[in-house]
């Protein structure tokens, strides 16, 4: 067969490209999770699994075992994260530590807080600018706490930064599905606002395929959605929410790879927003090439999800601050 030039062009069109992805903090449970999923993703040439502790180069052996055609790295150490971030497409930080009993609020926090304030200056510093994805909690601070880290120390694109929430529109969707007895696969429940149990807004007003529920039973499943984390922790004693987790930020990395081969995507992600009464609001977006664009808007939500949302932002707005603030506190 003799390809013309056009024809040939139109088949190159529907190659996809390969890319380079880093999981930074791959060798906690959630990002070991991340990066067995990302291992045999078609369109990911280079996978790399970044952490500060020697089991990391083990990981990496142990996912080496299962077929894939990208070629896999492991790094350890602050040393060598330049090294683990150099030329990068996406990088999904994991990293940090789940809120377990025995650990206080402010330890949790601190630690969390740490690791995202050691990766976002280096991360700035990349050129081109990767897309940035974040999974470490908690969401509502932490990516803010990016974006000025990564403001006053480096390159900063707020298109390319992501809280990435996924998880929050999956849990929506397969409990909905649950409660109304229908397969999940063929329903969608937008999840807006933030990541916490306290400012979560899933609307059913919005969902599809559109199913009647009472008022109470409306409650009692935006109760549940809210506080999904803490029944998974107590169904799973010292171990947290991972898989879930993982999942969402899987789905989030096989859509950004789709909006760098040049293909409409979407992503559920908190970021850089200023339409909603705070800075920072999570949601449905566009993504191109070049970052994040529109947001998805919703008409016609009840009195009750109005309510709730305006309650949620206002808990919004305090976790976003807290974060913008870190480097007068650092």
């Amino acid at each position: 067969m003799i390809l013309t030039k056009k024809v040939f062009r139109l088949f190159a069109s529907n190659i996809s490209k390969s890319y380079h992805v880093t999981v930074l903090g791959g060798a906690n449970e959630v990002g070991q999770t991340i990066s067995l999923l990302l291992r045999t993703q078609p369109n990911i040439r280079k996978l790399v699994v970044y952490d500060e502790v020697p089991k990391t180069s083990g990981i990496a052996l142990d996912l080496s075992h299962i077929p894939a055609r990208c070629t896999l790295h492991s790094y350890i150490g602050e040393d060598n994260l330049d090294k683990a971030l150099k030329n990068v497409d996406i990088v999904i930080a994991a990293g940090g530590i789940p809120l377990k009993p025995g650990l206080t609020e402010i330890e949790w926090f601190n630690k969390n807080a740490n690791f995202i304030k050691m990766i976002s200056e280096r991360v700035s510093k990349q050129s081109p600018l990767p897309f940035f994805g974040i999974v470490t909690e908690p969401l509502n601070t932490l990516v803010p706490m990016a974006s000025e880290i990564m403001r006053n120390h480096g390159d900063y694109n707020p298109k390319k930064l992501f809280g990435i929430t996924t998880v929050d529109a999956l849990r929506a969707q397969t409990i909905y599905a649950a409660e109304n007895n229908i397969n999940p696969t063929d329903c969608v429940v937008p999840v807006i606002c933030g990541h916490s149990n306290k400012t979560i807004v899933p609307l059913t007003s919005q969902a599809t395929p559109k199913c009647t529920m009472e008022d109470k039973k409306i409650y009692e499943y935006v109760n549940k959605v809210r506080k999904i984390d803490s029944a998974i922790t107590n169904a799973k004693p010292k171990w947290s929410p991972s898989l879930s987790v993982a999942y969402g930020a899987l789905v989030f990395t096989r859509n950004i790879l789709e909006a760098l081969d040049g293909r409409q995507a979407t992503v559920n992600a908190l970021v850089e927003n200023n339409d909603f009464g705070t800075s920072f609001f999570a949601g449905l977006v566009d993504v191109t090439e070049n970052g994040f664009g529109e947001m998805k808007r919703y008409s016609n939500i009840t009195n009750y999800e109005c309510l709730l949302l305006e309650r949620s932002i206002e808990k919004l707005r305090k976790d976003v601050s807290m974060g913008k603030k870190i480097l007068e506190l650092a």
